[in-house]
């Protein structure tokens, strides 16, 4: 099983396999008004409707605020041709780096909720751009520590100027790359310290993270039956009830074709579980963009209020998963010594 999924993919594959998502990117773009519900266009609406009849720079900052400006500022035509070329570039980075079969099997998978989520004016458009330009910096050749700090300050950045919960995501970063940078006694030393800071932090704190899921939910009108909406768990009360209440989402998001059993659902569990094994699968955890990618699951156990909004912001983060380096676990090393020089070519290292 595991030679199946290690198995090199020919260049020749891999361009065949981007070619049909760009096409299917294509059909997508052009046909998605017949055959996507409204609710798919809510947050293009918002933005187009700020960019018509509000004024811009009078307007109350947030995220929708923040994007309708670049969008305002590139012009309806440009901003067509940006979300074009986000979506175009990422398909040319997941199938340059799909070298193994269960990578290019991802990169399919992945690829048929992004096009269907992101071929329109909407936040994500901004974040796909971001985390692209994260995946770059991750080619350069600089230390592991100098990588991780610049993927921070420009999560840091995008935080200041569109979502703030970002720094929260950054903060993750952070925590993890100190606790893999350090083994033994220290290692253990910093885990109790990140304990303690966590039950310091005050009891509003953790009630806003968890009432941001409650807060949205409520001020839905007629959904309250929908099957894709779910509330916390236990009503929020400080950090005793923040970490059931993030872990009952992760449950909602792995296991969802238990709580209902439709062809979203599984398609949904399908694609995070897909996920998870190819980044514990690269056996690199210290990456920038193993961290990424832990940070922005672990924030959205937090926010999301429901599985469609899950998956959408997913798409935009997910590919990341194809800049993390695989990396020979050491039993396999000490096992089979005489063949390691042989694999170089198989596993690359950092």
């Amino acid at each position: 099983m595991g030679s199946l999924f290690d198995k090199r993919i020919a260049p020749e594959i891999r361009l065949i396999c981007g070619i049909l998502m760009l096409v299917l990117t294509a059909l997508i773009y052009m046909y998605q008004r017949a055959f996507l519900p409204s609710y798919f266009f809510t947050d293009e609406t918002t933005i187009i409707d700020l960019m018509k009849y509000t004024d811009l720079s009078l307007a109350e900052q947030n995220s929708f605020v923040s994007t309708a400006v670049i969008f305002s500022f590139l012009g309806s035509a440009w901003s067509q041709v940006l979300l074009l070329v986000a979506t175009c570039s990422v398909i040319y980075y997941i199938s340059g780096k799909s070298l193994r079969l269960i990578d290019l099997a991802f990169a399919i998978v992945l690829m048929l909720s992004f096009t269907l989520f992101n071929l329109k004016l909407s936040k994500e458009i901004i974040v796909i751009l971001l985390n692209l330009l994260v995946c770059y910096v991750c080619t350069w050749r600089i230390s592991n520590h100098s990588k991780t700090a610049l993927v921070i300050a420009i999560y840091l950045l995008y935080a200041w100027q569109f979502r703030i919960y970002y720094v929260l995501i950054a903060a993750i970063m952070v925590v993890m790359h100190i606790v893999f940078s350090t083994r033994g006694k220290l290692r253990a030393v910093i885990v109790l310290g990140i304990i303690a800071a966590c039950l310091l932090l005050p009891g509003d704190f953790w009630n806003q993270l968890q009432q941001a899921r409650d807060i949205i939910n409520m001020e839905r009108e007629g959904l309250s039956d929908s099957k894709t909406i779910f509330s916390n768990v236990l009503t929020p009360n400080g950090i005793m009830t923040a970490f059931p209440n993030a872990g009952f989402a992760a449950l909602r998001f792995y296991f969802a074709p238990i709580f209902s059993l439709r062809v979203q659902e599984i398609f949904l569990s399908f694609t995070l579980w897909l996920l998870t094994f190819l980044m514990f699968r690269r056996h690199n955890h210290k990456h920038p963009l193993f961290l990424l990618l832990v940070a922005n699951f672990a924030i959205q156990t937090f926010f999301e209020p429901d599985l469609g909004s899950f998956f959408r912001h997913l798409t935009a983060y997910a590919f990341c998963v194809f800049g993390i380096d695989y990396l020979q676990p050491r039993r396999e090393i000490s096992r089979h010594p005489a063949a390691a020089p042989a694999s170089a070519h198989f596993y690359r290292e950092t």
